[in-house]
């Protein structure tokens, strides 16, 4: 039987800053308290007092009673609903930072009581809390907030010690430890099996239902589940490190993070507030000195403050970004941010890497041209040379050079030249393993292949040993996504490659690329980003999608920087806005029509409140509106707004 173990004084240190700070806040940003602590203040902080207003105010609303018993009991109903706005208001003031937009609900509430409307009165600030209350219910239990949490993270590990598994917390895993992972069992951190083989689940990761085999030498991500079969890993990584870890903690990031036009709504809100105020108070105090018409300047001032206010949008616009991100992280795409979703949605431009991008990054070799030497002594150098590179191009070489650690005492000082290939002393000769431009750049001649494919030159002590070729085929559904993508509004398709050109070109060619760059070194492409940034339009943006190795430059220069294949190669991942788990590029076309319908949700939203407010003020002017039909219009506003906001949690 497993025993339990304690985490280590070290550990016991991170507990509370990843247990106790990040995942409360996953499970809701709002309140920053776990599941259990946020449902019980959720019913008896929002709900309670929404639901007695509401009672409050159909009891006085519909009762035939004395005009005092209905005052009463809509002012009661005005009081459940203010009491949040003016504690929130008060604790500002306290905080020396002036009010927003909950100041403007309650002066123009009292200013409806102290006129006779009291049904409009209580009314409005109704719909103002429930639709707060709304809001965050709907940001509370969204599927990739509460149950996404529950769907990936470990909740135990077996570390070995000898021949028994020791039960513990993931957070008390040190890198290096041997664990069992039993049928049932989430995969605790990130690691490499040692032996068995099972089927595992990733889909709480990818979106993808489809299982997957591993075996001795696959990398396991922690959150997959185990299916079949027992199976002992290695630690590589810390569970504050790991797959699962690092998800949650970017996806309640994500949702922290505003978009520039929340960020705008904001900024305009707080200067917003007191010129509303100003113009109310010139109109229900200022004019009527020189009109005489207390009462009509007071309606108007009412009037002003209600059809003013922000609420619909405040409320709707954040709803909307809110959605798309749920939606992206329900198909396994996870989004750094709400901008990041505004930019996605004026993608014009899209520029791809070819390799685990376009093609499928497994790499084998079809031919060997060795030049005064043998083929296996060309593949033996070749593969000595990679033995450490981490591109698709050197395991492809380790394994038709059958190189293994015990057979590789011999290389030194491996440099990788990024765009180029690699130079290394190997057993006590400088050898050079690249494509053509790393030869010339030496000065060391090399023959020209006349075969398709791509082309590894091997060079020792500036002697050329021959060429390598290698062929890689395209990503199944590339095609069909690229099209997608046009459809979508996508003017332009760029390939940026470091391939030659006669793999290259084949290959848009068989794509319908825009524009292919071929020979590109890692500056090359910085620079083809750059050039294609400047043809875009005002409001157009450009993404890069990239499989992250070698890709932080290019992330960080396009609008959007797109990390394909994220389980495989998490390196760029940091710097990506935008990282596909599963490696399907047929998930791109999904992500753009969730963050255009995001977009769209917001536009139709802003239309909507200000034709109907801005209608609605020029009948008041005119004396064509009293309060209540303003209300309703206000509280109309807001509820088909919301309503509008959640059709983005479900975008196909």
């Amino acid at each position: 039987m497993a025993k339990h173990l304690a985490p280590s004084k070290k550990k016991e240190r991170k507990l509370p800053e990843f247990r106790q700070e990040v995942l409360p806040k996953v499970v809701n940003f709002r309140f920053g308290q776990t599941k259990k602590q946020y449902f019980r203040e959720f019913s008896l902080r929002m709900m309670i007092p929404v639901l007695a207003a509401a009672l409050l105010f159909l009891v006085g609303f519909l009762l035939r009673s004395p005009m005092w018993v209905k005052v009463l009991l809509l002012g009661a109903s005005a009081l459940c609903s203010a009491f949040d706005l003016l504690r929130r208001c008060l604790k500002k003031l306290v905080n020396r930072k002036l009010p927003d937009e909950d100041l403007l609900f309650l002066i123009a509430a009292i200013l409806a009581f102290c006129l006779g409307e009291y049904a409009a009165g209580a009314f409005s600030l109704l719909v103002i809390r429930a639709a707060e209350l709304v809001q965050a219910y709907v940001l509370a239990r969204s599927d990739n907030g509460v149950e996404v949490l529950r769907a990936i993270m470990p909740e135990k590990a077996r570390v070995m010690h000898g021949e028994e598994a020791v039960e513990t917390v993931p957070e008390a895993v040190q890198v290096g430890d041997t664990l069992l992972v039993q049928p049932g069992d989430r995969v605790p951190v990130d690691g490499e099996v040692l032996s068995g083989m099972s089927t595992l689940d990733r889909s709480a990761l990818t979106g993808d239902r489809e299982a997957f085999n591993v075996s001795i030498g696959s990398k396991l991500r922690s959150g997959c589940v185990n299916l079949s079969a027992p199976l002992t890993m290695r630690a590589e990584k810390s569970f504050e490190d790991s797959t699962a870890a690092k998800r949650l903690e970017s996806f309640e990031q994500a949702r922290a993070m505003n978009s520039k036009l929340e960020k705008r709504l904001s900024r305009y809100s707080a200067m917003y507030t007191p010129i509303v105020a100003l113009l109310a108070l010139i109109l229900g105090v200022i004019v009527p000195i020189f009109t005489g018409n207390w009462i009509g300047g007071l309606h108007q001032a009412v009037i002003f403050l209600l059809l003013c206010s922000p609420c619909a949008l405040l409320i709707s616009v954040p709803l909307c970004f809110e959605g798309a991100i749920v939606c992206a992280e329900r198909k396994g795409v996870r989004v750094f941010g709400k901008s990041c979703i505004e930019r996605l949605a004026h993608v014009r431009t899209m520029a791809f890497g070819k390799t685990g991008v376009i093609t499928d990054g497994n790499f084998r070799v079809t031919d060997v041209f060795p030049d005064g030497v043998g083929e296996m002594d060309l593949l033996a150098m070749a593969a000595a040379a990679e033995s450490h590179s981490r591109n698709p191009v050197g395991k492809a070489l380790r394994q038709a050079g059958a190189w293994t650690k015990e057979t590789g005492d011999g290389v030194m000082q491996i440099e990788e030249i990024p765009g180029r290939g690699v130079s290394a002393f190997i057993e006590g000769r400088h050898v050079y393993v690249g494509n053509a431009a790393l030869l010339e750049e030496h000065g060391i001649f090399y023959l020209t292949p006349n075969r398709a494919g791509s082309a590894i030159h091997v060079a020792v002590e500036n002697q050329y040993w021959g060429h390598i070729l290698l062929s890689d085929k395209i990503r199944e559904g590339a095609f069909d996504a690229l099209e997608d993508l046009r459809a979508q509004g996508v003017n332009q398709m760029v390939l940026l490659t470091g391939d030659v050109l006669s793999v290259s070109k084949s290959i848009a060619s068989a794509l319908n690329f825009d524009m292919v760059r071929s020979e590109l070194s890692p500056d090359g492409k910085l620079s083809a980003i750059r050039y294609l940034k400047q043809g875009l339009g005002d409001r157009a943006t450009l993404a890069y999608v990239g499989d992250g190795i070698n890709d932080a430059a290019l992330f960080d220069e396009a609008h959007v920087g797109v990390s394909l294949d994220t389980l495989r190669h998490d390196d760029g991942t940091d710097k990506a806005d935008v990282a596909v788990m599963s490696g399907e590029i047929r998930r791109l076309p999904a992500l753009l029509r969730i963050a255009v319908a995001a977009w769209k949700a917001v536009l139709q939203n802003i239309v909507l409140c200000c034709a109907v407010k801005a209608l609605l003020l020029i009948l008041a002017l005119c004396g064509a509106a009293p309060i209540a039909i303003c209300a309703a219009a206000d509280a109309l506003c807001v509820v088909l707004t919301a309503l509008n906001s959640l059709r983005t949690f479900t975008v196909e």
